[in-house]
């Protein structure tokens, strides 16, 4: 009988759920919080939000407007919020808004966990520290998508199903704010994908939901990695003057995002920036940028015009434009020192650069796939053109090269898949050097002699009895450099 009863106590205690929460406080609203006690992390009794009963199937999920206060008191105790604790909102499907407070200092994984109907964000908290794992904030805020089914009442056989992305449309950054950590808003938008399953094969319509507009109430000091990346349907935003610090990736794939306003006094794009901002058109640059870096407009297919880059500009980081396919005019300001590899590789539309006096070296594979490129314009001082820079770029075949009278180097395979027929103009018409250079010399054989513009030369093509020669002076040559007599 014992041994009976002490088995049932056993199971009762393993199905029960166990209260997750130390405290239950109501808010000025008369909406119930649950709290954790923190208070040996902190030199002051301090609290983080949590949830009631368990997480994945508590009696009582958190719902429709609820604003957290920055202090709580507990039989006469003050207690400081100070952070939001793992999935404490998680699956509060019928949460419709939530204010956090100046007092949060973090915010844990899966924290807004499926609230796929909350429609409004008031972030307020001042000194939000960054996540220590790139694995947390993307499923604070990001992962309040949640799958849905629903079943039409005069057919419940073949339902229609969908995922639903996102009720969110805004969020309020508080006047306070001091810093927004990396990744705080990071894939705050995603599709939402409704099938028909009554038809075969089935038809899907993908649409896409979540953020809409960032309003800045104040102006936050710092704004780090990847904040607000992948926020797939915010289509503008303005960054107040004022910031100090940007981290890299910061509006990476928000792939529907065409307007942004930075800070005028913005002094370098930082890395991935705006990578795969598919729709990004008429972008300013701030006028004190001095540094494009890594990949920063990487796959920007709506940029067309780059004659507005900064006329203090210095270094274009490697990638930094690859693949802005409708990219057709670029002015690199005198400025310019450093041309980064790939710089510009795939830039399709491209027809035409001058590169700068004051870039000593052009980087592999900078203009590489322009296939559009038919003009290029060298200066002075520039004194070594990079492996494959111009491979691929077809249209020069019949394009020009304007060359410095000091010729600077190439390797082998500088203009790879470009004809010899290109046409290479020497300034002040002495070609000496380059025709007997290695790699430059093949523009000046015999066989490509009439696409060189020479000095008190005349050079022509002609067709004879059905054979193209070259006439050079009172000679002429067959197309492999034969002189015929």
């Amino acid at each position: 009988m014992t041994k009976k009863l002490s088995i049932v106590l056993l199971m009762l205690a393993v199905v029960m759920p166990v209260a997750a929460y130390d405290y239950a406080v109501p808010n000025v609203e008369g909406v119930t919080i649950y709290y954790n006690d923190v208070s040996e992390n902190y030199s002051y009794p301090a609290v983080e939000v949590t949830y009631e009963g368990t997480w994945y199937g508590g009696p009582v999920k958190y719902e429709g407007t609820v604003v957290i206060p920055d202090q709580i008191i507990v039989d006469d105790k003050t207690y400081t919020v100070v952070g939001i604790g793992e999935q404490a909102f998680a699956e509060s499907f019928n949460l419709l808004s939530v204010t956090i407070p100046e007092s949060v200092q973090y915010i844990r994984d899966k924290a807004f966990q499926s609230c796929c109907h909350v429609k409004e964000i008031y972030y307020n908290a001042i000194r939000c520290a960054d996540f220590t794992s790139q694995d947390y904030a993307p499923f604070s805020f990001g992962s309040m998508a949640y799958g849905t089914y629903v079943y039409p009442e005069d057919d419940p056989e073949y339902p229609d199903s969908y995922w639903s992305a996102y009720d969110i449309r805004t969020v309020y950054i508080g006047a306070k704010v001091e810093r927004i950590p990396a990744y705080m808003f990071y894939g705050m938008g995603g599709t939402l994908q409704q099938a028909d399953l009554s038809r075969s094969p089935y038809k899907i319509k993908t649409t896409k939901e979540g953020v809409t507009s960032f309003v800045f109430v104040g102006v936050p000091q710092e704004i780090g990695n990847q904040a607000f990346r992948s926020c797939r349907v915010l289509r503008s935003i303005t960054i107040p003057d004022g910031v100090k610090s940007f981290g890299q990736g910061l509006f990476a794939d928000c792939d529907t995002l065409a307007t942004v306003v930075l800070p005028d006094d913005m002094t370098e794009i930082p890395s991935y920036f705006f990578m795969n901002c598919k729709e990004l058109t008429g972008f300013v640059f701030p006028s004190q940028v001095k540094s494009i870096n890594y990949e920063a407009f990487k796959n920007c297919a709506k940029l067309v015009d780059l004659s507005n880059l900064p006329a203090g500009l210095q270094l274009i980081g490697p990638s930094a434009f690859r693949a802005c396919q409708n990219v057709a005019s670029v002015t690199l300001p005198a400025s310019l020192t450093t041309l980064g590899g790939y710089s510009f590789s795939d830039c399709t539309a491209l027809s035409a650069i001058e590169i700068p006096a004051a870039v000593k070296e052009i980087g592999n594979y900078a203009f590489e796939d322009c296939t559009n490129l038919a003009s290029v314009t060298l200066n002075e001082g520039t004194e070594l053109i990079g492996n494959f820079v111009f491979a691929g770029c077809r249209k020069l075949s019949k394009g020009v090269v304007n060359a410095p009278a000091r010729m600077p180097r190439i390797y082998p395979q500088t203009f790879q898949g470009v004809d010899n027929t290109m046409q290479v103009n020497v300034e002040g018409g002495d070609d000496s050097e380059y025709a007997a250079d290695a790699n430059w010399g093949r523009f000046f054989a015999p066989s490509a002699v009439e696409n060189v513009t020479r000095a008190a030369t005349d050079v022509r093509k002609v067709v004879r009895d059905g054979k193209v020669l070259i006439l050079h002076g009172d000679k002429a040559f067959d197309l492999l450099g034969n002189e015929i007599q």
